[in-house]
């Protein structure tokens, strides 16, 4: 089965509409004027330099308990609304453009969102239907990006419900 398929023009249009940042956030990691909210495996930020030793987590018991969180959120995720992506097309970077994909197979999606220590993350994902903007942190912890709290807050109770914890940016 394929993993993404494209996405009707009015679709995409519509998408575009609702969030004209997203080029904005995907390229630029900025937040579009959106507010954010991180979603972490670690219940506060890690400030103190003594706590830093917790981001080198590439294997071992740790690393699956970690894994094993995101996984039943993304799950949980795809299994609520509809999910899509961003890609590239045409030749990098001068014709490079970004096309909007719907992902169609949940254990692809699962699969393509997890942990991978021979690269940063690169999952970034629209939940138009919640109002969200969703992109994966190399540090097990992403940034959720949204205008309206309670149109979002689907996300953040599947969060909770798979032991992730939510932490404000701004602190």
């Amino acid at each position: 089965m394929k993993m993404l398929s494209r996405v009707d023009a009015n679709v995409a249009a519509e998408i575009d509409r609702q969030f004209p940042q997203l080029k904005q956030i995907r390229e630029l990691d900025s937040d579009g004027g959106m507010e954010r909210l991180a979603i972490s495996v670690f219940d506060h930020w890690l400030d103190d330099e003594s706590e830093w030793d917790l981001l080198d987590c590439f294997e071992g018991e740790e690393r699956v308990r970690r894994n094993k969180k995101f996984e039943q959120h993304w799950a949980a995720l795809f299994d609520l609304t509809p999910v899509y992506t961003l890609r590239y097309r045409g030749r990098w970077p001068a014709k490079a453009k970004l096309v909007l994909k719907r992902y169609t197979d949940r254990e692809g999606f699962v699969r393509q969102s997890r942990f991978n220590d021979y690269g940063v993350p690169s999952q970034f994902i629209i939940l138009p239907e919640l109002g969200c903007i969703y992109a994966a942190g190399w540090d097990d912890t992403n940034i959720l990006y949204f205008k309206n709290r309670e149109q979002a807050a689907p996300v953040l109770e599947l969060a909770t419900k798979a032991g992730l914890f939510c932490l404000n940016p701004n602190r």
